[in-house]
């Protein structure tokens, strides 16, 4: 069989894989030494010709595959999470993985501190250090304040059991009302409303699908109490931005920390930048490229083993829930 590698140019030299690099790790694998040949690609003018021949690929790049001719392909393996603009173009009859599970430990960490963030002021203390502000807040720990979980995946149960660890009380929140992760409760989406007024920080790991597009709205937004900060480190579509820059511009909310962003880069001129209670990182928060490459390799060659195997692959996404 013949795996192509399809590397994005204008990604990171960490973020590519070489023909080489894979070779290493096929041969390190007696079930998948010298049973695959390689080609690997960064030119998008050669791509059509590569796809034509090949029967897995390695993605680097998003592609609208239903614009290419290629008869053999039966399984993606694509280096993000989302999925969302793949399942725009997919075709039927082609296996799909992604990488969720690589950005677990970081993802965790991030989520823990901006959550500990919230709980010490730090978004209203950096408004005030801007305006030479001195307004000393005194709270308390974090220990039994509540943190919803919105998905509780791979970065979602990682955070959830740093979260817990620290004495928060961690709500999860998934389609079926269900989950093994180390959560106080989980509930059913429709049981957000019910929910929401609890809430201290709201965390919102959640892939973009019909049924999670916009699901945090005006109005879902405004049962959120005012001691409630939100961070997003999934898909930014999932919230209403411009009622969540309202609710935060008026002191309805006590702050957010956000790492995706509607449009990306966030154009200059939007009203986002200046909004109180606002800190914004750009969209790098879950990755690791000192590590990132290694181990979606990581995922790829054991899925690989699964495939020669017969067994099913790790992170297949069902196209018709949408990861």
């Amino acid at each position: 069989m013949h795996i192509h590698i399809e590397n994005d140019p204008a990604a990171a030299p960490a973020l590519r894989l070489s023909s080489a690099h894979l070779r290493q790790a096929l041969d390190a694998q007696p079930m998948l030494r010298g049973q695959f040949t390689l080609t690997e690609n960064d030119d998008p003018a050669q791509t059509a010709a590569f796809l034509a021949n090949c029967d897995i690929l390695w993605a680097g790049r998003k592609l609208a595959l239903d614009q290419f001719i290629a008869p053999r392909l039966v399984w993606v393996q694509v280096m993000s999470a989302g999925v969302e603009q793949w399942l725009a173009h997919w075709r039927s009859g082609v296996a799909l993985t992604n990488a969720s599970g690589v950005h677990g430990d970081k993802g965790a960490e991030f989520i823990l501190m901006a959550a500990l963030m919230f709980n010490f002021a730090i978004p209203g203390f950096l408004q005030d250090q801007a305006q030479r502000l001195w307004r000393p807040v005194f709270g308390g720990c974090a220990r039994g304040k509540t943190v919803m979980m919105l998905g509780v995946g791979s970065i979602g149960r990682a955070a959830a059991k740093l979260l817990s660890a620290q004495g928060y009380s961690v709500i999860g929140v998934t389609r079926s009302g269900q989950c093994d992760a180390d959560v106080a409760r989980c509930i059913a989406i429709d049981e957000l409303d019910e929910a929401l007024p609890q809430v201290d920080v709201l965390v919102s790991t959640l892939p973009l699908t019909p049924q999670t597009h916009r699901l945090f709205d005006r109005r879902r937004l405004a049962l959120l109490p005012k001691r409630a900060g939100v961070v997003i480190v999934g898909r930014a579509d999932v919230f209403d931005y411009q009622a969540l820059r309202e609710q935060l511009t008026s002191g309805d909310l006590a702050g957010a920390v956000l790492d995706v962003y509607p449009q990306e880069p966030l154009p200059t001129d939007d009203p986002l930048w200046h909004t109180p209670g606002v800190i914004m990182t750009p969209h790098c928060s879950l990755d690791d490229h000192s590590a990132y490459l290694d181990r979606c390799l990581a995922l790829f060659i054991d899925n690989l083993t699964r495939y020669r195997g017969g067994q099913a692959l790790r992170n297949q996404v069902d196209p018709a829930r949408g990861y």
